[in-house]
């Protein structure tokens, strides 16, 4: 029996379709032209909306939906969980996001996209069409978009039909190392035996658990420079998980590294040491535990809300 469309209780959209209800409605499957597919609990709708986040939660559910990655059922628990480790990204970040989407939406290079604002603005984690409508443009000024019918079309119409450049594909070949190809996850941390357990008991287990496979650097014998091996470790990870714990220069340098190379970083510290974090680093999210079960079950929450569960 074919249910009603309703309001996504994610993004607020009305009229979207309802797939299926499962336990006498208590679970809900939406398949919003914003978000995307996903289940959700009867108790959590609404909850984003209290939060403010919708629409950070929208454009992570599209991003997943458009990656294929798993999305758990949204629970309240799960979507405060998620809502709590979700980075800031910023203008750039946010650009970068939108090429990317459009490059997953593209069938064959040249070929149009066409985007309604309203359904799109997920595709960029933006708040409004505005905010989609200037990451458009400054892709467009960058060379890196066009728009089909340039002259003959505007921002302000009501469809956008896009098309990736060439400079576009260059761009995006040039940024995207296969990041969902990789299995590897690059654990950056003092080697003190004092904190041996919270990587063997917690972050190891953590990274296990979502899929990944965890490296440190210490962990196999190898014959290259040390330096050399760090590096190339981290090229060949899929993120970093950088706990900061003993204030180390080389888990900062390793950190560093990563960022300029556009991995996602995930900070780490124990409790009593937040308050020697360096000050270039507070700005992120850090999980701040007190024990390795704590560490272990934050970490691997952490995870499947910024980079989700591997899929072999």
């Amino acid at each position: 029996m074919s249910q009603a469309p309703r309001q996504c209780p994610i993004c607020k959209l009305d009229n979207q379709k309802v797939v299926a209800e499962h336990d006498h409605g208590d679970k809900t499957t939406y398949d919003c032209s914003r978000c995307g597919r996903y289940t959700i609990s009867g108790s959590a709708e609404g909850v984003a909306d209290r939060t403010g986040k919708s629409a950070q939660l929208s454009g992570w559910l599209r991003e997943r939906n458009l990656l294929g990655i798993d999305i758990p059922m949204l629970t309240s628990y799960f979507i405060e969980k998620v809502i709590a480790t979700l980075p800031s990204y910023s203008p750039l970040e946010k650009q970068n996001k939108l090429l990317k989407a459009i490059e997953l939406l593209t069938d064959y290079p040249g070929k149009e996209v066409i985007l309604i604002p309203e359904h799109a603005i997920s595709l960029a984690w933006a708040q409004n069409e505005n905010e989609l409508r200037y990451y458009l443009k400054s892709l467009m000024e960058r060379g890196l978009l066009e728009m089909s019918g340039a002259g003959k079309r505007s921002l302000s119409d009501p469809l956008h039909q896009m098309v990736i450049t060439a400079t576009g594909w260059e761009h995006l070949e040039r940024n995207d190392s296969n990041l969902a190809s990789k299995t590897q996850a690059f654990v950056a941390m003092s080697f003190d035996k004092a904190l041996l357990p919270a990587y063997e008991n917690a972050i190891a287990l953590a990274i296990e658990a979502t899929g990944y496979r965890p490296y440190r650097v210490d962990s196999s014998p190898h014959l290259d420079r040390i330096d050399a091996k760090i590096i190339a470790e981290i090229r060949n990870s899929r993120f970093v998980v950088a706990d900061v714990t003993q204030q180390k220069s080389g888990v900062y340098y390793e950190a560093g590294f990563a960022y300029g190379l556009g991995l996602p970083v995930l900070w780490c510290v124990r409790h009593d040491d937040l308050k020697n974090v360096h000050f270039d680093t507070r700005q992120y999210n850090h999980i701040v535990w007190e024990s390795e079960p704590d560490l272990r079950e934050k970490l691997e929450n952490f995870i499947l809300a910024t980079i989700g569960r591997k899929v072999t």
